[in-house]
């Protein structure tokens, strides 16, 4: 992983060591099609910090629809412009137009949005890497976490330094 990125949370965990709470066309409808889930879900309990992943800007905080309360901040790596998206979060510790360096407080977990009465192993950060800051449904506007991180810690927490 490029030196310039860091983890979100302390200790990251994809929810239930499960794919489908990967990037992809992992989840499935009631008649058995599969739909898009856009991000990670880490596993964490609720009121856990996360954190800037790299040096960037707050560009949106604020409620989101099934995303719940929603955290965006900028950054660049490699040339190429991304936005880091932190959902469900319980409360967001940064506004609009501030900078943040990688590791810096950003908010802790909840259960906002369509995260509303989960509990226990089901918590989660719904994390995701977009490409444009406001993206619809499905994939587009949005590349896999995969591309940052370079690894996907499904059975093995990644651990931030």
């Amino acid at each position: 992983m490029d030196p310039s990125i860091g983890w979100p949370l302390q200790s990251n965990i994809i929810r239930r060591s499960s794919e489908a709470n990967t990037f992809g066309m992992f989840r499935h409808n009631a008649d058995g099609s599969k739909r898009a889930h856009q991000g990670w879900d880490f596993f964490a309990a609720t009121e856990t910090p996360c954190f800037a992943i790299a040096n960037g800007q707050i560009v949106f905080a604020g409620k989101s629809g099934a995303f719940g309360n929603l955290l965006i901040h900028s950054f660049a790596l490699g040339g190429d412009s991304y936005f880091a998206a932190y959902a469900h979060l319980l409360d967001m510790t940064r506004g609009v137009g501030e900078h943040v360096n990688k590791g810096d407080r950003v908010g802790h977990t909840g259960t906002t949005g369509n995260a509303v009465g989960m509990t226990g192993i089901d918590q989660h950060l719904h994390f995701e890497i977009r490409t444009i800051m406001l993206p619809g449904l499905g994939l587009a506007g949005r590349v896999t976490p995969l591309r940052i991180f370079r690894e996907i810690p499904l059975d093995t927490p990644a651990i931030r330094v």
